[in-house]
C-alpha cells in the first residue's frame, strides 16, 4: 500500500512536470559534452555546498548516497521538491551580457518498506543544454569591399533521470544502498556559417543524440556514536558503460551532407565523504568525488576527469522551541568543480541557506528550504567566456506520519 501511494504521486507528477520543467539554461558552455551536469542534491545538500556522501539523517532525503535511505523513520513519509532561478553575467574580451534562467531541480519521496529498509523514488535532471548566440567578423577585404562571416550557435535539450533507490542497514551503524536510474532525453547542437558574399556557400553542422539508458549508483555508510557526538563516513561508486544509442554529426556544405557516427558513454565515478554531528544541532560535512570523463568522447571531442570537492555545515540553535528562528536550520557551504571536457571552465561556488520549519498543530517537521548561491566559472582557455551567477533556490521538504493506524477509544 505504501509503494502504491508513492507510485501514484510520482506518476501524476511526471504527467505535469514536462509542461513546466523547461531547463531554462542560458550558458554557452552547455554546447560541450552532455551540457551542464546536475547532481542529485536536494535543498538541504545544496545549501551545504552539495555535501551528502557522508550524511545520514532520518529527517531528510539524501540522494547523494543511497545508503542514507536506511535512516528513514518507520511511519515517516518524506516528499521533497525544489526549483531554482537566477541571473548569469557573461563577459568575454570586454563584451558583457546578462542572462536569466530557471530550472527544475528535483522531486523525491521516501518511506520505509520494513525495519532497516528504506525506499526513495525521484526525478532529477542529469544535464541541461541551452544557448543561442552568434558572432560576425571579417574574413578578407577586396576591391568590392569587406566580406564577413556570421557564425550562429544553438543548443537545446538535456537528459532527465528517474530513479528508484533502496537503503538497508544489515548491522548496527552500517548501511548500504543502490540507486537504479533510467536516463532519457535529447542532445541537439547546431552551428551555421553564413557569408556576406552570396557566392560563398554556407556551411552547417548538427550534433544530435536521442538517449535512453540506465545508471547504477552504489553506496555505503558507517556511523559511530560517542555520547552526543556522531561520526559518519561514506563512499559511493558508479560503474561506467557505453550507451547503446549513437551520436550523429551531420555536416552540410552546399547541400551535400556528410554523417559521422560516434559512441556516447556514462563514465565510472567514485566518491567519499565524512560528517560530524553534535547533539543533532551542529553538522559539518565534507565530500570529494571524481568522474572519469577522460574515458569518454562527445562527438569526437575528448572528455576530462571531473573532480568535485565541497564542505558544508548546518546549525540549529534549539531543537524543541516554538520560536521560528531559534528552530530554523542555518546552512552554508563551498565547492570546487572541474569541467568534464577539456575546453570547460573551473567552477567555484559559495552557498548560504536557511530551513524554516512549518509549525502548526499537525506538523512540526516539514521545512521550507531557501538558499542563495554564487558561482564563478573561470575559463581554462584564454579568451573564452567568464561566467558569474547568482541563484535563488526554493524547496519544500514535506515530512508527515502517513502510515500510522487510527485508534478508536
Amino acid at each position: 500500500m505504501k509503494l502504491f501511494k508513492a507510485l501514484v504521486i510520482l506518476l501524476l507528477t511526471l504527467l505535469v512536470l514536462p509542461i513546466s520543467a523547461e531547463n531554462g539554461m542560458n550558458s554557452p558552455y552547455t554546447r560541450f559534452g552532455f551540457g551542464q551536469l546536475s547532481s542529485m542534491a536536494t535543498g538541504t545538500s545544496s545549501s551545504m555546498g552539495g555535501t551528502g556522501i557522508g550524511v545520514h539523517n532520518s529527517n531528510q532525503i539524501n540522494m547523494l548516497n543511497p545508503a542514507s535511505y536506511a535512516a528513514v523513520d518507520t511511519l515517516t513519509f518524506l516528499l521533497d521538491v525544489g526549483m531554482s532561478m537566477g541571473n548569469t553575467h557573461l563577459s568575454e574580451n570586454g563584451v558583457k551580457m546578462n542572462a536569466a534562467n530557471a530550472t527544475f531541480d528535483y522531486l523525491a519521496m521516501q518511506f520505509r518498506l520494513k525495519p532497516h529498509l528504506g525506499l526513495t523514488l525521484s526525478m532529477t535532471p542529469f544535464s541541461n543544454i541551452g544557448y543561442d548566440f552568434s558572432e560576425t567578423h571579417p574574413i578578407y577585404n577586396d576591391d568590392e569591399g569587406q566580406t564577413t562571416v556570421t557564425n550562429r550557435y544553438l543548443g537545446t535539450g538535456g537528459l532527465r533521470r528517474v530513479t528508484a533507490g533502496i537503503g538497508y542497514a544489515p548491522l548496527r551503524g552500517l548501511s548500504v544502498g543502490a540507486n537504479f536510474s533510467y536516463i532519457y532525453g535529447e542532445i541537439y547542437h547546431y552551428i551555421y556559417n553564413q557569408y556576406s558574399d552570396a557566392s560563398i556557400g554556407s556551411r552547417a553542422r548538427q550534433y544530435r543524440a536521442d538517449v535512453t539508458t540506465y545508471d547504477i549508483d552504489l553506496g555505503m555508510q558507517y556511523q559511530l556514536h560517542v555520547g552526543k557526538n556522531r561520526f559518519t563516513i561514506g563512499a559511493t561508486y558508479r560503474p561506467g558503460h557505453t550507451i547503446d544509442d549513437k551520436a550523429y554529426t551531420i555536416e552540410t556544405v552546399s547541400s551535400n551532407d556528410t554523417t559521422d557516427v560516434t559512441d556516447l558513454s556514462i563514465p565510472s565515478a567514485y566518491g567519499a565523504g565524512v560528517s560530524y554531528t553534535y547533539d543533532d544541532r551542529l553538522t559539518i560535512a565534507a565530500d570529494y568525488s571524481m568522474e572519469q570523463y577522460s574515458t569518454t568522447a562527445f562527438f569526437g571531442a575528448e572528455g576530462a576527469d571531473r573532480h568535485r570537492a565541497s564542505i558544508g555545515m548546518e546549525y540549529i540553535p534549539e531543537l524543541l522551541t516554538r520560536k521560528l528562528f531559534r528552530r530554523a536550520r542555518y546552512r552554508a557551504g563551498l565547492h570546487y568543480t572541474t569541467s568534464h571536457y577539456k575546453q570547460g571552465p573551473t567552477e567555484y561556488g559559495a552557498t548560504i541557506g536557511i530551513g524554516l520549519p512549518i509549525m502548526n498543530r499537525w506538523n512540526g517537521k516539514s521545512i521550507v528550504n531557501i538558499s542563495g548561491q554564487y558561482i564563478h566559472a573561470r575559463p581554462n582557455v584564454p579568451g573564452m567566456i567568464t561566467e558569474n551567477s547568482l541563484r535563488l533556490s526554493i524547496g519544500l521538504s514535506f515530512n508527515e506520519t502517513w502510515f500510522n493506524k487510527w485508534k478508536v477509544q
